[in-house]
């Protein structure tokens, strides 16, 4: 099996107490991930690990706003887990 973890935004001005984490990936596709020169700018990059990545405390999910979506596609990413994706589904009913 191959390991997994967290890819996480990573700020320089920030103080958080936690992760901001946008996906679960594998290693291998974090790696392309964090490697590429488009996840990261003056005051923040895309960063991962495998520390932890279970622990709500410390991982908080937010949600994915399409910025790196063509890294995604340029390295063929597998998003194994995102915000959103253990959020049960709207109960409401359609009028």
């Amino acid at each position: 099996m191959t390991a997994q973890v967290v890819v996480f935004i990573a700020s320089k001005n920030s103080n958080t107490t936690h992760r901001r984490v946008l996906w679960r990936t594998s290693e291998a596709d974090a790696r392309k991930i964090c490697s590429d020169e488009r996840t990261s700018g003056r005051s923040h990059m895309l960063c991962w690990t495998a520390h932890y990545i279970d622990d709500p405390e410390i991982n908080r999910y937010v949600r994915d706003n399409g910025a790196y979506a063509q890294v995604l596609a340029d390295h063929d990413v597998t998003i194994l887990h995102s915000f959103g994706a253990h959020r049960r589904p709207d109960r409401r009913l359609a009028a």
